[in-house]
């Protein structure tokens, strides 16, 4: 990894404790993604959950359109670029697998703190994807 990228990758992750923009993003959208399409997920016996395949997915159609560079998501490092891989660095700070529920992530998602409303619903597919990754381990 360059120094380059250490140094953008440190200035993501500290900026990101500061949480994100203040503003206002309404209910939780009815087309905010899909569930995954694969069977993978949700926490199914069996079926684990992938970060490239069933994570990242719901974070790019749910996420993306504000935290991206150049989005509305005002001062907020956590910014999610499409790449799975670079994306999973930016995401792994944000779960607890010791207490999944607790997550950061999920938070967020759920509303708890973040300016842009609630995302994904407590009781959602997409929450329990997000919920069965973190508590498997949150593996990339």
């Amino acid at each position: 990894m360059s120094s380059d990228t250490r140094t953008a990758l440190l200035a993501a992750l500290l900026t990101l404790a500061l949480g994100c923009a203040d503003f206002e993003r309404g209910p939780v959208s009815a087309d905010a993604g899909p569930p995954p399409t694969d069977g993978g997920g949700g926490g199914d016996a069996g079926s684990a959950v992938s970060f490239a395949s069933d994570v990242h997915p719901l974070l790019t159609s749910g996420c993306q359109s504000c935290h991206r560079g150049g989005g509305s998501a005002g001062n907020t490092s956590f910014l999610l670029t499409g790449d799975a891989d670079a994306d999973y660095a930016a995401v792994i700070s944000l779960t607890d697998t010791s207490n999944p529920s607790a997550s950061r992530l999920l938070r967020k998602a759920t509303g708890a703190g973040h300016g842009g409303g609630a995302i994904y619903g407590e009781g959602s597919p997409e929450y329990q994807t997000l919920l069965a990754w973190i508590s498997a381990g949150a593996q990339p």
